[in-house]
């Protein structure tokens, strides 16, 4: 019997009589990068039942398509012409894989011209035993009728593989039955490739924005630059599909709608929606005079979270909030949920729920501190003082909350600066004006961290030296 023995070259691109769609895959080059498969496109109604050894498994079928070509070709690696005189076999193996259909016809290339008779074929390969629907194994008849050498290539044709993963395909040439059949001995040649590799079609970028509150503004408004606004922006989200994927279902490139579905897809996010309106927004948030109500999120009882659907997170990517200008705003973290839905085809995968993403935190940047009672009653010397520990300076502010038939005007010492490391003393006489009652109460903001800093007031009684002294306890209070 001739001896053979494995020479790889290049590949001869045939898929029978079919139309080719893509190369088939070369087992016998030096490399290949594996066919990426989107995993949100496994399809759970369009699977195989594993038989013999697979009775047990499970698969998943994909499908041949333009971008997906299944086929796969090796090279003979004969030395020297090899006539008729001998039959060979091939044994096909599959790993993380079964037949989705009976195995399927395997075309020797290249063909002999027609004016050499045996209808311009060199052979046959002939199915012989196996390749049944769930099996993993078939073996073939290697029948030459002409010559063929070294450059001779055996093309196997998939229409659809069933897989459990990331489908491998094993060809290899043996010389007699009982070597195909127990794979063993030594091949005249063989060859491997993983052809699919799955990974997630989804990319999800979302970007976290952070807001601050300003102190000024008794934490009513965001600052923007320089200025305070009703109008804040948090993070964004966008959903696009990564380079390069397939479609499971039919072999061609995957787009969002093989992945989820957007309509039926429920967004979720987390945080303190009690302020104001809160929407989705294609832009910078500038819709707020006309906001659609289908672009508003739909808040819970608790206004601790809020649902829109992937058709609007889609097209309005960045989450908005329009305060209302008359309460505080309050501080904490934004998250987003996302509850996908199967794709096109109801029974594939379809992207993973996700949860926890961040869309940024709202922060405020200083101190507020309520002051019950400030008097400028004649009898009373009364100050306040603002211990600032911190390594800054630091701008402050008085607001006034007065009872009816009194009149509360800021005085020289309502704003100005605390100096860092030092105390700073002020007349209740000089920080407000009283008309009608010699009494107030007042609201301390100072641009500043509110561990920095300590309040109290200390009130004089003129006509006997009694002294008052009230201290904030932990000094002042954000949201923070």
């Amino acid at each position: 019997m001739l001896k053979k023995i494995v020479t790889t070259v290049g590949l001869v691109s045939v898929f029978g009589a079919s139309t080719i769609m893509a190369a088939d895959v070369n087992l016998s080059a030096a490399t290949f990068t594996p066919y990426k498969v989107a995993s949100e496109t496994k399809n759970t109604a369009n699977k195989t039942s594993g038989t013999g050894v697979n009775a047990s498994k499970s698969f998943f079928d994909i499908e041949k398509g333009t971008n997906l070509d299944l086929d796969v070709a090796i090279t003979t690696g004969f030395v020297g012409n090899v006539t008729g005189a001998d039959d060979y076999f091939v044994r096909v193996d599959l790993t993380n894989a079964a037949y989705a259909t009976i195995a399927e016809a395997i075309v020797i290339t290249p063909l002999r011209n027609n004016n050499y008779g045996n209808n311009g074929k060199n052979g046959t390969v002939s199915l012989f035993s196996g390749g049944a629907v769930g099996s993993s194994k078939a073996v073939y008849r290697f029948d030459i009728t002409g010559s063929l050498t070294a450059t001779a290539t055996l093309n196997a044709t998939f229409t659809n593989l069933a897989t459990s993963g990331n489908p491998k395909v094993t060809m290899s040439i043996f010389e007699t039955l009982t070597e195909a059949n127990n794979a063993a001995g030594s091949p005249i040649t063989t060859a491997n490739k993983t052809l699919v590799n799955f990974s997630p079609g989804l990319k999800r970028t979302v970007a976290a924005k952070n807001q601050t509150v300003e102190v000024s503004s008794g934490f009513k408004k965001y600052l923007a630059g320089s200025v305070t606004s009703t109008l804040g922006q948090l993070g964004s989200t966008v959903h696009a599909v990564n380079a390069g994927l397939v479609d499971g279902g039919d072999g061609v490139t995957a787009i969002l709608t093989d992945l989820y579905t957007a309509s039926t897809t429920v967004a979720t996010v987390s945080g303190d929606l009690s302020n104001g309106v809160w929407w989705m927004d294609a832009g910078a948030c500038l819709s707020f005079a006309a906001i659609a109500k289908g672009d508003k999120l739909t808040l819970n009882a608790a206004k601790t979270s809020g649902t829109t659907t992937g058709t609007v997170l889609d097209a309005k990517k960045n989450l908005c909030n329009l305060a209302d200008g008359t309460t505080t705003i309050p501080s904490g973290a934004y998250s987003l949920a996302i509850n996908y839905t199967p794709g096109t085809i109801a029974t594939t995968a379809g992207a993973a729920d996700v949860t926890g993403l961040n869309l940024g935190k709202i922060t405020r940047n200083g101190t507020t501190q309520q002051i019950n009672y400030l008097t400028t009653f004649a009898s009373y010397n009364q100050r306040v003082y603002i211990t600032n520990r911190g390594s800054t300076d630091a701008t402050y502010t008085f607001t006034f909350q007065t009872e009816d038939g009194t009149t509360a005007t800021a005085g020289t010492a309502a704003t100005g600066t605390s100096k860092a490391a030092s105390v700073l003393a002020l007349k209740a006489a000089d920080i407000v004006t009283l008309a009608g009652k010699t009494r107030t109460a007042a609201t301390l903001a100072i641009v500043g961290a509110p561990g920095n800093f300590g309040i109290s007031t200390q009130q004089v009684n003129l006509s006997n030296g009694a002294t008052d002294t009230v201290v904030y306890k932990g000094g002042a209070t954000t949201g923070n």
